[in-house]
């Protein structure tokens, strides 16, 4: 069975091409790895649930522009998305406690009262 698995490995999986440059998307101390899809805050990987990840490269490939929940919902959820707004709250919530120093003082992920979120690149 193992050699069965390398075998697929060889030969239906394609090789990884060391020339392909990684996509990076770099704020203060964190670094969003598109081509890997990792965070790392401070130089240690942050384990993110996918739909994280996605609302961190969203706001990172917007930066400083305050962004709706609505707007968040319909593009990072889709609009086939069948729920409360609040939901957008929760990850950022959660995203809070994985890339600010202090979660209750965010200085990074910045709500915008009665409007939405934005991410701040530069503090």
């Amino acid at each position: 069975m193992l050699r069965r698995v390398q075998i697929i490995k060889t030969q239906y999986l394609p090789a990884p091409d060391s020339g392909e440059e990684e996509k990076l998307i770099t704020f203060t101390n964190v670094v969003i790895n598109l081509s890997r899809h990792e965070v790392t805050v401070n130089g240690t990987t942050v384990d993110l649930k996918p739909k994280e990840f996605d609302l961190l490269v969203y706001l990172a490939s917007h930066p400083d522009q305050v962004i709706s929940r609505e707007k968040i919902l319909q593009e990072v959820w889709g609009w086939d998305y069948f729920g409360d707004s609040r939901t957008v709250d929760v990850h950022i919530r959660w995203l809070r406690e994985k890339i600010e120093t202090d979660p209750h003082v965010p200085v990074l992920l910045i709500t915008v009262r009665g409007t939405g979120y934005r991410l701040k690149l530069k503090s």
